[in-house]
Parts: C-alpha cells; structure tokens; sequence
C-alpha cells in the first residue's frame, strides 16, 4: 500500500486530473479556479470539515483544513520508516530541527523554525494534548517522550494554534498521539536487537468490548551511549481506555509510567581530549558513576459531549508527576594548560569509591508536578447573511510545583536515585496560570476567516529555603494573544492559509536573573497544501516571525546559583521557508511496485535585530536543515529506503564566536595558566554541519504474522560533532538494529 502523509491525504478521488499552474512566493502550485457552476457543484462535496473540538487534538479532523503549516507522520509511515527515535521521526517534517544529547534523544532536543533546540524549552511538547514539558511556566525542559512503538502519530503545527494553545506558543507545537483501540482484538509483538547493545522489546494488546475499547502497552529498551560510560535503560507502561457512556457523550481514561535509568551526565570533553579520543571519559574523575533517573507519571481524563446537534463541549483534568535527579561526581579545577592531561590544581581529583575512597558526588535533584483543568466548547450553525459562524471558546486553569534541591555524599559515598545524600540546598518553585481563549470561524463560500483572542495570567514564585531561609520572589503577568488566520480552498485539492498572530514564552524562574520577561512574538506566515493528482503532494510556507525580548541559555552555568544562565537578549527576526514534497510513482501507473520520494527542507534565517549581538545569528538555530527520502515498496509488503540527512552548522553563543576555545563564565578565553572546572565545561564555538546517511528494510513474510526489518543510522560512520554544550559532544556511531514484528489478531 503506498505511503501517504494524512497532510496530503485525498479526502476524495478526483475526477479527473488536468493541468495545473500554482505561483506563491518563488514556489506554488494552484489549479486555476473551476467555473462558478462547478464551483457550486462540488461546494456541498468539497467543504471544510470544520473540527470536532477535542482537548486532544491540535489539528482539524481534515488536516488539510488547517489554517496553518503542518507536519505529521502517521502510523503507516512510521511502520515502514522506522524511525530510531523521536528525534530521527521529526527529520521527516520540515521546519523541525533536532540536536541530540544522547543517542536515544531521552534528553530531548527539538526546535521549530526560529526557535533554540536544547531541552525543547521554547516548544509546545504534548502528548494527545497534555503538555509534557517539565513545567511550561517555570521551567519547560523535556526529559520525558512517549516511545515510537506506542504511538499512531505525531502531528506538528507550526506558526499558527496561539489562539487555542498555549504558552510556549511562538514556533511550533508538537502532539504524540498514542495508539487507540481496534473493534477486533490485536495483539502486536516486537523484538530487536543490535550493535552498542541495544535491546527493544515492545507488547501491544487492544480490543473494544461493547462500549469499551482499551489499549495496554509495555516497552522496555537498553543500549549504550555514544562515551564509553554511557547506557541507557527505560520501562515504559501505558493504559488507555475509551467508555462510550450514550450516543452523545464518551470518557477517555490514560495512565503512563516511565522508569529510566542511565549512565549519562553533562560533563563533556574540551577540545584537547576531543582530538585524543572523542568517546572516552572512562578515567577521566569518575565519571562511569555519574547517572541520571527519570520516573515520570501522567494521568488523563477527558469527557466529549455533544449538548445539541451543534454544540460540543470537552474537558480534561491532568495531572503529571517527574522526578529527575542526575548525579555527578564533582572534579574540582584543573589547568588549562596542563590539557589533555589531567593536572588537578585544586579539588579532590578523580572520584575512588569507598570507606577509605576520595572525591565527592553531588545531585540536582528535580522535582515537578502539574495539575491542569481545561475546557473548550463549540457551537456551530450560526448565520449572518451569507456567512456561517462556528464559535469556539474555552477555559484552563493549572497548578505548577517544582522543588529543586542540591544534595552532596559522604567521600567516597555513591549517590543514586535511591541514595540521594545530604541536602545541601533546598529552592521551592510555585506557579498558577488562567488561560481563557474565543475564536469565531467565519465561513463563505471558499473562504474561512478566523479572527480570535487568547488571553493568559500566570505566577512565578520562588523562595530559598534551606540552607537559609530567603525573601520570596514573584512575578505575574498577563498577555493578551489575538490572531486571525485565512483559508482558501477555492481550487481542487489546494488549500492556501495565511495567518498572523502573537505568541509567547514564559522565561524559567531558574537562575540569578529572576524574574527575566517573557519572549512576546508575533508571528506571521502564507502557504499552500496541494495534491496534483494523486501522486505528487506538496505544503510550502514562507514564514516571518519578531521576537522581542528574545530568550537564550547561554552555554555557561551562573556561578552564583550554579544553575544554568538564562537571559533575554534583545529583539531578533526569523524568516524562512518550510518545504515538504511528497512524489509516489504507483498512483500514476497503476503498478503494485511503488516508488517514492520525501523531501522535508527548512531554511531559517535568525538573526538578532538589537543590541550588542545586532546582526549576529541567534543560537543553536541552523540555517538549513532537511532530509531526503527514497524508497520502493511493494503491494507484496515489502519496502526498502534511505535517508540522507543534513543539518547545517549552528552557533554556541550570541556573540558568535567561531573557533571552538574554552571560556570563562564571561565568555571570555581561558589560558594555558587558568584553571577550568571539568564538571561543565565552557566551550563556545560554531558547531560544524553534518550530513548523515540511514537507510531501512522491512518484509511482511507471506501466510504468517511476522515482518522482519533491519534499520540503522550513519550508516558511513561518519564523526561528527553533536553540540558544544557543556563541552564537545560526538555524535552517535553507526548504529544497525534489527528484529521481527508480530501481529495477532
């Protein structure tokens, strides 16, 4: 069966097929417009699906129908694509951009368009619909995604959704969607196994007994890291269950559970140990004992109920629960110039376990809780004259905890999640936030214009409690978000959108710098969604987007609270274009045999507009980024394809400094007679480009339940830096998995 995005999906077969000419910007593609007649003969046809509002969902029941760029990989391209993790998923839709921190992308790393990558701090991360950011009004670091064997799609919205959604609303939004239950009971299976010691094994039962589907599933995964004293081990648990209580109204009941624990700390090498050996930190101070553990919890309930044939209404309370303490061995200083030797100056040197053992460990022990409850309801029927009306409006009202602790062990002593050591600093973080949303959908004959307003009013509040007890800060604000947005579908099989609104970033309440500004933008965007025939699909959008008071983490923690060092960094601009291309050869000759192509590219152009980095690119922002996709596949169920990736070269700072050197918390170089605390290691730089090569099979063997598949990644093992942050980070090796999946039914 061919592969097709649902962002391209026919919602009918065409008729026929005839010539087309599209022009927008450098690139469109449009069919001229059908006569009057024929415009009103496939009006009742043809017509846009306005939504079903659902708390989660973020795109329209017909994606085409969005008023706004989107991106989604669906279940069928996920099975053949194999993606690796979800970063690798991501490559596929244009405008993402991702930076792995380790191999398996636990330490997520995902930007859209303008916006920074690190810890996916200015993105929307759901999860059907929950955010599952740490806490997207103090602190929105992602230590937690659902795994891809659990999920049917990922959808992304870029530059438009502000009116609805919110905060962390000025780029893009992300929503994994878990699998939903079947009408006949499957059972699905997963095994695999590879190179680095990687291990997978996945279980999958559902069903729907009457009015109750459910869905239950396990994931368990283990390999090594990219250094040598790296690995990583998660269990993942997730229920979800579907009630139709009557005709009008049905409950959705989720729980989710992860346990991960893994080698893995932020202390990476300085150049001189780069050029020695990029992937050993094995002798270096102790670092084999430096661990992370994530145990994070999310809990679902969302109740849909339609009042009248035109008013729905849907509601959700969730509730989530991380804790995340990471581990160190604390090195002490060395000499710059002693490198890369490790020379101790000062400190207690390497970490030996034990009762007669030296050097000691230290945590950031983090924990976050959330507590949400959101309403949305929309009634539609309404006309004025020659206009249709659908009304959308709703409610949110949450609850953010966060406790951030330090605690150090005995000499010798070895911390981990379950030995935690002594507190030696204790800083309790509080937020509450009201969000209120309206949107009219205004509908005339090919056209939907939808003007709306958002409006948002949050706390920030922290307090130092331990070792002393400190004066409680605050800060609140509240931001009005109004937008409208345009859709044209007026030419067969092409919807042109455009839209203009206000988004917004809360700045985290970590750090000396309290409270910084939110990041207001406004951003703005036209494009096109198009199939010509059906074999060749297109979105193209060219985007605008102003920043003020633009958020940056600089690549050095603040030596006063150790945390890492947020600023806001003037005004800056982001332009650019998004481009993905789909091309399938079966529909146009009818063949069992398939061949295809994908292309994802994104061109951003981020540049400071203000102040002393004016001119300069904002970081962690690539200019360009994509890949391109080919493959065969075959109505036999077997499929073959490969993958070239590229990301273009980044800066690590907003000075742009363009040399990789060691710095000192002002940014400034460091000599052979400085010393430098290994722990975190300041390194500025522009970290190179790169372009990678992977590839998959898969076979679905006839008469049987089972389908093998084969995928791996950097397949010309090419070395490559990943990222400067905290020191020079390899990129993953070749990697080479393969397994069988079994389907029962």
């Amino acid at each position: 069966m061919t592969v097709r995005s649902t962002a391209f999906r026919h919602r009918r077969k065409p008729a026929s097929i005839r010539p087309s000419a599209f022009v927008l910007a450098t690139f469109c593609m449009m069919e001229m417009p059908a006569s009057r007649a024929e415009t009103e003969r496939r009006e009742e046809e043809d017509a846009v699906t306005l939504p079903l509002i659902d708390v989660r969902e973020i795109l329209p029941h017909q994606p085409e129908d969005a008023p706004g760029a989107t991106g989604i990989l669906t279940a069928d391209e996920i099975d053949k694509l194999l993606p690796y993790t979800v970063h690798d998923a991501l490559d596929f839709i244009p405008g993402v951009h991702t930076q792995d921190d380790d191999v398996f992308a636990r330490r997520s790393g995902i930007g859209i368009r303008g916006a920074p990558s690190r810890r996916s701090r200015k993105v929307l991360m759901l999860e059907d619909g929950t955010p599952i950011n740490a806490s997207t009004y103090l602190d929105s670091s992602t230590h937690y995604t659902p795994p891809m064997e659990r999920l049917e799609r990922i959808d992304v919205l870029k530059g438009n959704g502000q009116i609805l959604h919110g905060p962390l609303n000025n780029h893009g939004i992300v929503n994994f969607r878990n699998t939903a239950p079947t009408a006949i009971p499957e059972t699905t299976a997963e095994f695999a196994f590879g190179n680095h010691a990687t291990s997978k094994q996945h279980v999958m039962h559902r069903r729907t007994d009457g009015d109750l589907g459910s869905v239950l599933s396990y994931t368990h995964l283990k390999g090594d890291g990219v250094f040598d004293v790296e690995d990583t081990e998660y269990h993942d648990v997730y229920a979800g269950f579907d009630y139709r209580l009557d005709e009008r109204q049905d409950l959705h009941v989720s729980l989710t559970y992860l346990r991960e624990r893994s080698h893995y700390d932020e202390s990476n090498l300085t150049p001189q140990e780069y050029a020695v050996d990029p992937f050993r930190k094995r002798g270096r101070f102790g670092q084999e004992y430096d661990t992370i553990a994530v145990n994070y919890a999310k809990l679902d309930l969302v109740h849909n109920i339609d009042l009248s044939s035109q008013w729905r209404s849907s509601t959700k309370f969730f509730a989530t629960d991380l804790d995340r303490p990471r581990f160190t061995v604390d090195p002490g200083e060395y000499l710059v110039g002693a490198l890369p030797d490790l020379v101790l100056d000062d400190g207690d040197g390497a970490f030996v376990p034990g009762a007669d053992g030296n050097g000691q460990m230290i945590s950031r022990d983090r924990h976050y809780r959330t507590f949400g409850l959101e309403n949305r309801m929309e009634v539609g029927g309404i006309t004025t004259g020659a206009v249709a009306h659908t009304l959308q409006w709703g409610a949110r009202v949450e609850r953010h905890l966060f406790m951030d602790k330090r605690t150090e062990g005995e000499v010798g002593e070895i911390l981990s999640e379950s030995n935690r050591g002594e507190t030696t600093r204790k800083e309790p973080y509080q937020s509450s936030a009201v969000s209120l949303f309206v949107q009219d959908v205004m509908r005339f004959g090919d056209w939907t214009f939808t003007p709306g307003l958002r409006a948002e009013r949050y706390t920030q509040r922290r307090q130092r409690t331990f070792p002393t007890r400190e004066a409680r800060e605050e800060y609140e604000k509240t931001i009005a978000l109004p937008g409208v947005s345009l859709l044209y579908d007026g030419w067969r099989d092409t919807h042109v959108f455009a839209s203009v609104q206000r988004g917004y970033t809360p700045a985290t309440a970590r750090g000396s710098d309290f409270p910084l500004v939110p990041e207001i933008g406004v951003n703005s965007q036209i494009g096109l969604r198009s199939n010509v025939g059906a074999s060749l699909a297109v979105e193209a959008a060219v985007f605008h987007n102003k920043l003020r008071d633009t958020l940056v983490q600089l690549p050095f923690i603040d030596p006063a609270s150790g945390e890492d060092l947020f600023i806001n960094a003037a005004d800056s601009k982001a332009t650019g274009i998004d481009l993905g291309v789909r091309l399938d050869s079966a529909a146009f000759t009818g063949s069992a045999l398939n061949v295809y192509g994908l292309l994802a590219y994104s061109y951003t152009d981020a540049v400071f507009t203000q102040g002393a980095s004016k001119g300069n690119r904002v970081p962690e922002v690539p200019m360009h980024s994509g890949s391109l996709t080919l493959g065969l596949e075959h109505d036999k169920g077997w499929h073959v394809s490969a993958t070239v990736t590229r990301q273009g070269e980044f800066f690590t700072d907003p000075a742009n400094t363009r040399d990789p050197i060691l710095a000192n918390e002002d940014g400034e170089p460091l000599g052979p007679e400085d010393v430098i605390d290994l722990r975190e290691p300041i390194v500025l730089g522009l970290v190179p480009g790169r372009t990678l090569l992977s590839a998959r099979a898969s076979w679905a063997i006839p008469n049987t339940k089972a389908t093998l598949w084969v995928q791996g990644r950097n397949l010309t093992d090419k070395r490559y830096i990943s990222d400067y942050a905290n020191g020079l980070r390899p990129g993953a090796e070749r990697t080479v998995i393969g397994g069988v999946t079994l389907r029962f039914q």
